[in-house]
């Protein structure tokens, strides 16, 4: 029985996968090297010192990690700060969510970024629970982040719902023992045998109903 709902943030609920590789493409492209998909896929839901550490060996970059981090997140505060993009029925989903279940998001995303999002007033109290990986030592693929949302939220794992995008956050779900929902984006969809562990897949989460839960 499903007690819990939680929810990943970037590719989610917010379309800001193509600002995060843009960031780090024309970082890569600054120092002659083309970043693709691959390297995209390789990031997604990881934490900020997992994508900085990767981006400082792909890149072979000369620049102490703060200053590749603080370059990143300064072009995703500026979009941020124009409006969130939110995806087509990501407010909907948890206003749904939060009448009915406690809701936590956990996110790889930078805290400052979450903040920003979750302070947005589509969002504000929505959440008893709101996480960064960067806050439990390991980014997703790890599980870390999903077992501690679900600690503070007093419910075992195994009665949580987690929804996702990516193949990193789909395995972090499993590996939690969450029942996953997958939401892909077809932009960067996961590796097929990886979306094959989600227990559902949705187009988008316009399509997201209690419904699915058995509610």
């Amino acid at each position: 029985m499903i007690e819990a709902i939680i929810f990943d943030m970037d590719g989610l609920l917010v379309d800001s996968e193509l600002v995060w590789n843009k960031a780090r493409a024309d970082m890569a492209a600054n120092v002659g090297i083309a970043w693709n998909k691959d390297d995209h896929k390789a990031v997604m839901g990881v934490s900020t010192q997992e994508w900085v550490d990767y981006m400082q060996q792909r890149l072979k970059l000369d620049m102490p990690p703060d200053a590749i981090q603080n370059e990143v997140l300064s072009r995703m505060a500026a979009l941020y700060a124009g409006g969130i993009p939110f995806l087509p029925g990501a407010i909907e989903a948890v206003d749904l969510a939060a009448e009915h279940y406690p809701v936590a998001l956990a996110s790889g995303s930078h805290r400052s970024l979450i903040d920003i999002v979750t302070q947005d007033p589509a969002l504000q109290n929505k959440f008893q629970v709101i996480l960064s990986a960067d806050e439990v030592g390991a980014g997703k693929p790890d599980p870390a982040v999903y077992l501690e949302a679900a600690k503070q939220l007093g419910i075992d794992p195994t009665h949580c719902l987690c929804l996702e995008d990516s193949g990193n956050g789909i395995l972090s779900g499993k590996r939690a023992g969450m029942t996953v929902i997958a939401v892909p984006d077809e932009r960067f969809p996961p590796a097929a045998e990886i979306l094959a562990e989600a227990d559902i897949v949705l187009q988008s989460l316009t399509e997201f109903s209690l419904g699915l839960l058995g509610a």
